[in-house]
Formats: structure tokens, C-alpha cells, sequence
């Protein structure tokens, strides 16, 4: 799923040169994908109430296989934004099914092995650039269709998942207090990390760094992401998910205070990323346990990030235009508070 997504961005050019289309054209790419990716979420959360937690991972991961495959032979713009919405649909029901069932699970480090998916899909978009530039000006065709292949082996090893999510039927649909804090909390954390690798670059160039160390720095944010989670799997179990996450909202808003003062900027933006981590992940595990019997709690969730992944940079993008990009990293720390105050709101529930 990383490498698919972390593709879009260097296969802008190449859309472009294929399809006769501007660069911003092109660019529709990425809202495609997410615009189906909602939808998809609203899918599973009702599939995982009725079906066999298998029977939804496997339809999904058929219908990304078919969304890709669909790439690969699209003959026009329109035939391929809608294999690209496909591929959306398909991701928004994995999201939230792969992180649910993990979170769900019986085993004791649930938040460990969370932190390590979620790691492996940051490093999958670290990765699926590299594969793009590499084979996508000459074999476009080959490399998506082999991607569909890989994906439609992928559907038997789905046959393997037991049991259902539960859901306690009797509970109203709406989310309760203490489940729309957590939803509160994941926009803005969501409007944090997009907003930080979006608008980082443009602050450190406003600093002094040339376009090539920006963007270095900007790379290893993500990098960041991806050893941070990595990382908390070595924190012991009994450190709680509330503690993990409550620290790494602290440090993330520290470290972006201090990213206003240019000369740490660089090292500044690399701690946001290490802080930055785990939160998400082991936000979901943490509500998990607040709400043991319900899965329908946690669902709620991943509609709040895709919300945060559109809203939150363009609410941040607003208001630093109505300054300046030096203040980026003060915009962003105020998200971060708020962030944490959130959080801190729903530990303290």
C-alpha cells in the first residue's frame, strides 16, 4: 500500500507526457485516490459488522488487484482516474481493516506490532518512488500490472484471519464523548504530519537551505516516521499507550517551536517525525482498549484522518498566508498543541 501511494508523486510527469494533461491536471491524482478511499471506509466499517473479518480483506485486496490492473491498460485520462478512485476504494477499506484487526487482536503487544505496520507502509513510501523513476518512463504498462499480480496473491493468505471485530449492536451509531475527543485529536494529528511535510521545505528554504538539502530534510521526516515506529516496538508493555502517546505529542509540539529558530530548524523537523511516530498507531490501539467490546469505536477514526489529511493542510495553508512561510513551524506547534490537549483531555476521561 506505501509503495502505491508513495508512487503517485514522481509518476505526476509521466501522467503528463501519457495522457496530453497539465501537471496540475495530473495532480487530481492523489484527490482521486483519497476521494475513493472514503467511501471506502464507510464500507468496511458496515462489512466488518456482518461479514467474516476475512471475506472484507480479501474483497479489498481483489479490488485494489483490479484497480491497478485497470492502470495499467487505461487508454484515456477519464478510464484512468477511475481505476485510480478503484484503487482508492479498496485502500479505504484496508486502512481501517488491517489497523482494526490488529488493534482488535488478542495478543499483548497490539500496540507494538501496530506501530510496526504502520512502519512498514511509511517504508513502502519510501520505496515506491524509487520504483517509479526507475521503470515507469519505459515499462508503465508492466510495472502496474505486475503490481495487480502481486496484490491478487496476496488474497489467499487473507484465508488465514479468524473471527469477527465486535460490535455491540445495541450501542447507537453515533460516536459517544469520549470517541469524537479521540476523532478531535486524530484531524489535528493528521493536519500536523501532512502539514509538516508539506509546507517544511518551503520554511527551510525561507531559512537559507538550497532546494536539493530541503528537500533532503523533508526526506528524512518520513524517514523519521518510519524508525519511529520501528522503534516503539522496543518500548516494554507495560508502558502505556496513553503515556507513549501523550510524550510524543509533547515532544512533537516542542520540537516545533524549536524549528523556528533557523539555524535548528533541520534537526528540529527530524525530532517532529521521531515524536510524531507512534501516535497514530497506538492512538488506535489505546481507544481500543477504553472500548474493548465495540470496534465501531476505533472505525470512526480513519473517516477523521482522511477529514484531517484534506482540511488540516489547507486550513494551516490558509492561515500561514496571511503571514508568512516563517511562520510555519509556530502554525503547525499551535496544531500541536491542540493536538495534545486533546489527547490529554481524553486520558483524562
Amino acid at each position: 500500500m506505501g509503495m502505491v501511494v508513495g508512487g503517485y508523486g514522481p509518476l505526476l510527469e509521466h501522467l503528463s507526457r501519457r495522457f496530453g494533461v497539465s501537471l496540475p491536471v495530473a495532480g487530481a491524482t492523489i484527490s482521486v485516490h483519497f476521494a475513493g478511499a472514503l467511501p471506502g471506509v464507510f464500507i468496511a466499517m458496515r462489512s466488518f459488522e456482518r461479514l467474516p473479518a476475512r471475506v472484507t480483506v480479501m474483497v479489498a485486496t481483489g479490488v485494489v488487484s483490479v484497480g491497478l490492473a485497470g492502470i495499467a491498460i487505461a487508454f484515456a485520462w477519464p478510464a484512468f482516474l477511475a481505476a485510480v478512485f478503484v484503487v482508492g476504494l479498496g485502500f479505504g477499506m484496508l486502512v481501517l481493516g488491517l489497523n482494526q484487526l490488529v488493534a482488535y487482536s488478542e495478543g499483548a503487544r497490539r500496540a507494538a506490532l501496530l506501530n510496526a505496520l504502520n512502519g512498514a507502509y511509511s517504508a513502502g513510501a519510501v520505496a515506491g518512488p524509487i520504483l517509479v523513476a526507475t521503470f515507469a518512463a519505459d515499462h508503465f504498462s508492466a510495472l502496474y500490472l505486475f503490481a495487480a499480480l502481486v496484490w491478487l496473491a496476496l488474497i489467499p493468505g487473507a484465508i488465514g484471519i479468524s473471527g469477527r471485530m465486535p460490535v455491540v449492536v445495541d450501542l447507537p451509531l453515533r460516536p459517544g464523548v469520549l470517541v469524537g475527543i479521540f476523532i478531535c485529536a486524530f484531524v489535528l494529528y493528521v493536519a500536523v504530519e501532512n502539514g509538516t511535510g508539506g509546507w517544511m521545505t518551503s520554511h527551510l528554504e525561507s531559512v537559507g537551505l538550497n532546494s536539493n538539502d530541503a528537500a533532503t530534510v523533508t526526506s528524512g521526516f518520513w524517514l523519521a516516521l518510519v524508525t519511529g515506529r520501528l522503534l516503539i516496538t522496543l518500548v516494554p508493555a507495560k508502558v502505556g499507550e496513553a503515556t507513549i502517546v501523550l510524550a510524543g505529542s509533547a515532544a512533537a509540539t516542542v520540537a516545533l517551536i524549536v524549528a523556528s529558530i533557523g539555524a535548528a530548524a533541520p534537526w528540529a523537523y527530524i525530532v517532529t517525525g521521531l515524536a510524531l511516530a507512534p501516535i497514530f498507531p497506538t492512538g488506535i490501539v489505546w481507544l481500543a482498549k477504553l472500548r474493548p467490546g465495540d470496534s465501531r469505536a476505533t472505525s470512526w477514526l480513519f473517516p477523521a484522518a482522511s477529514i484531517g489529511g484534506v482540511a488540516g493542510p489547507g486550513a494551516i495553508g490558509i492561515v500561514i498566508a496571511q503571514t508568512s512561510v516563517a511562520w510555519a513551524p509556530a502554525v503547525l506547534a499551535v496544531v500541536a498543541l491542540s493536538m495534545s490537549a486533546a489527547f490529554l483531555i481524553a486520558a483524562r476521561r
